[in-house]
């Protein structure tokens, strides 16, 4: 399901009660609930199914799930199901069906004796993320399920996890769309001026201009920014679906780290600027 850049701002997944007895007692299913890097949620193991359950006390909309900061391979599968009822009752609401969780690398990128055979976009990756994008439904409790067997690490893992309705313009970000890596490295040079580096982590900066916003759109955005502020993490994708390197690189987990600025730039259409930074 491709289309123009989408912004999951309110995770319902975080007010969810979760259950799983899958995850380690020390690396709870809870720990996906968690901003920040510092605590993963981690199965036992990596045999079998493993399945992820949550609930609200009333239905929430959703279009869309993120596993985000996982380790699962280019073999795992998940699938994501929802209810209209509490405990996985009710109406079926919404099956994903059992889908690869990574897409391996297609033969445009695919180098022989270079990558591995069965590599994803995502391999030698920290952080790798799943998605599913579909149309506005309503749950009241979901399951998620997944499959990795033969993971070379003994077990599965993932920093996070999103569901919500995505905020999407009509209009793609502007052309001019800015995407930097950015490191906490330390470098200097010694007395016979070797340049040294203390290594620090890596992130990602994505600016950009939501310059054709209608004003339902606009006004859409502005509550979108008023909520989450510089507080609360989003997820943003700005060519979402298209399972490419493109698809990967210009989507992250991240917060504002400037509050977007908006103008009235014609009569017809208002625009926003952004700028986000990878929590």
């Amino acid at each position: 399901m491709t289309g123009n850049l989408r912004i999951i701002s309110t995770n319902e997944a975080d007010e969810a009660v979760l259950d799983s007895s899958d995850f380690l007692a020390a690396l709870p299913v809870g720990n996906l609930q968690l901003q920040g890097r510092a605590r993963v949620a981690r199965t036992s193991n990596a045999a079998g199914l493993k399945l992820i359950e949550g609930e609200w006390p009333n239905p929430r909309v959703l279009t869309a799930c993120v596993l985000q900061g996982h380790n699962l391979t280019s073999s795992a599968t998940w699938r994501l199901q929802c209810w209209s009822g509490v405990g996985q009752t009710g109406d079926l609401t919404y099956d994903s069906g059992t889908q690869r969780a990574l897409r391996r690398i297609g033969w445009g990128l695919f180098g022989f004796g270079l990558v591995p055979w069965g590599s994803t976009v995502f391999t030698d990756w920290e952080r790798a993320f799943s998605v599913l994008w579909f149309a506005a439904i309503a749950a009241r409790s979901w399951r998620i399920t997944l499959a990795d067997a033969g993971n070379p690490a003994g077990y599965l893992q993932a920093k996070r996890l999103l569901m919500g309705s995505y905020f999407e313009p009509a209009v793609n970000a502007e052309y001019g769309l800015e995407l930097t890596w950015r490191e906490d490295t330390t470098q200097q040079r010694t007395q016979a001026s070797t340049l040294r580096s203390d290594a620090g982590p890596q992130y990602r900066r994505l600016a950009g201009n939501l310059s054709h916003l209608d004003a339902i759109e606009r006004a859409r955005f502005m509550e979108l920014c008023r909520k989450v502020g510089m507080r609360r993490e989003i997820f943003v994708s700005v060519f979402p679906g298209t399972g490419s390197t493109q698809e990967r690189d210009y989507a992250l987990l991240g917060k504002f780290t400037v509050m977007p600025d908006g103008a009235h730039g014609n009569p017809a259409s208002w625009q926003n600027n952004f700028t986000i930074e990878e929590s």
